[in-house]
């Protein structure tokens, strides 16, 4: 029994390792050498398929295309092999059993495109060796995209944004009949062999919309003229929406990165301890997945140490005066047959002050110090971000304003000495 926790334990260990060693946001040297192996792959692959192409090079350097397709299919094979069998070791599948985390894996996105890697040339033995094939290979460039932190969050929030952004296409549908009904009605009597029919026009509808012009198909009428200047400027608003939505998204995201990796310097330091050098690892690879600068991640770094470091003093200033407020009470109590009404009305103030200072204190702790949205720091009472201009969420600060109220409130009843 004992030897198979041992083992368990050392395929664990493995596992983890093999995980590290193929993390593209992992910090470790070993980690680099064999991703930046990995991505020189894929460029020489990329590369080959593209040469390929022309015939006169495909037959002259035949041999050399070939070797490059099996030393390409053994490195991307035995890639896919380790990420299968060290997905239990991913932190993406953590709480899920070795099963579920490997299906999890090939049904996920990169893990389809590492199949479609592999699958063209097993393919062949059952196909011939046809061009649809060869461009298959050329999918293999979605694998630089595991690489690229940038384009890892133009994928997350294409992802949380699909809604809207299946609005704006239906919208352009909508258009794209309206402006092909429209240049058929004014135009198929004049230009038959254009306008001849609705779905003939639509090639003219999205030539149009998207404000390419190719001047293929232009108008002739008047009326046709002018239904097609509107649409040249329905189509220029409608085309932009897109991207207004994504740059909006794209900056919301990058607001997020940046209270994460904040969060996770917060929880190194908050520990008081010195900084090891897996922290130093942890923090490297939250700033690569997050695609922050180093300026931006030194900030931030900078920030949350002060922020620890002001924390720290106003907890040493509160046992200061809780101290004081404890010795004076004692002091009243020894001294209690000589009680005044200013000993009484001294005890109650400094109650108050510490009440003040302590909700002072838990305010400045308060995680909506920072805007959610673009990450800058603000105040906790603040309802809107200074730098974007963001509503902040008020629940925290409503909930310590009712606490104040309820402390002036007691603080009134209470019986004067």
């Amino acid at each position: 029994m004992v030897i198979f926790q041992k083992m368990d334990h050392c395929i664990q260990v493995m596992q983890k390792k093999v995980h590290h060693l193929l993390d593209p946001d992992s910090d470790f040297w070993y980690s680099k050498l064999a991703n930046s192996f990995i991505i020189a792959t894929i460029v020489l692959n990329i590369i080959a398929v593209i040469l390929e192409s022309e015939s006169g090079i495909r037959q002259e350097f035949r041999l050399l295309f070939d070797n490059v397709e099996y030393f390409s299919l053994i490195v991307f094979t035995l890639e896919y092999l380790l990420r299968f069998w060290s997905a239990p070791a991913n932190p993406q599948f953590r709480g899920m059993s070795a099963a579920q985390a490997r299906w999890a894996y090939t049904t996920s996105f990169f893990g389809l495109i590492d199949l479609v890697a592999i699958v063209p040339f097993f393919f062949s033995f059952f196909i011939p060796n046809t061009e649809t094939l060869r461009i298959l290979r050329l999918f293999r460039i979605f694998k630089l995209m595991r690489y690229n932190a940038a384009m890892n969050t133009l994928l997350t929030v294409i992802k949380e944004e699909a809604k809207d952004l299946i609005s704006v296409i239906f919208l352009l549908a909508i258009l794209l009949l309206l402006a092909s009904s429209g240049i058929y009605l004014f135009e198929h009597e004049a230009q038959p062999e254009h306008f001849g029919s609705i779905l003939q026009s639509m090639w003219w509808g999205i030539v149009t919309i998207s404000t390419v012009g190719y001047g293929e198909n232009v108008p002739a009428t008047v009326p046709g003229r002018i239904f097609a200047g509107l649409i040249m400027v329905l189509g220029i608003g409608l085309v932009a929406l897109p991207a207004g939505i994504l740059a909006s998204a794209f900056s919301e995201q990058l607001g997020r990165h940046k209270v994460r990796y904040r969060n996770a310097v917060q929880e190194i330091l908050s520990r008081g301890d010195d900084i090891t050098d897996d922290d130093r690892h942890v923090l490297k690879s939250v700033q690569n997945q997050c695609n922050l600068s180093e300026q931006d991640a030194r900030t931030i770094f900078k920030e949350v140490e002060t922020t620890l470091a002001q924390e720290q003093k106003a907890k040493e200033q509160d046992k200061k005066q809780a101290a004081a407020m404890a010795h004076m009470a004692n002091a009243l109590v020894k001294s209690k047959n000589n009680l005044t009404a200013e000993d009484v009305s001294a005890v109650v103030q400094a109650a108050q002050t510490t009440a003040q200072t302590i909700e002072q204190s838990s305010a400045a702790q308060n995680p909506l110090a920072y805007c959610t949205q673009c990450g800058s720091k603000v105040a906790a009472t603040d309802k809107f971000c200074g730098h974007c201009g963001a509503a902040l969420k008020t629940a925290v600060v409503a909930d310590n304003s009712a606490s104040a109220a309820k402390t002036d409130n007691t603080n009134n009843n209470e019986p004067s000495a």
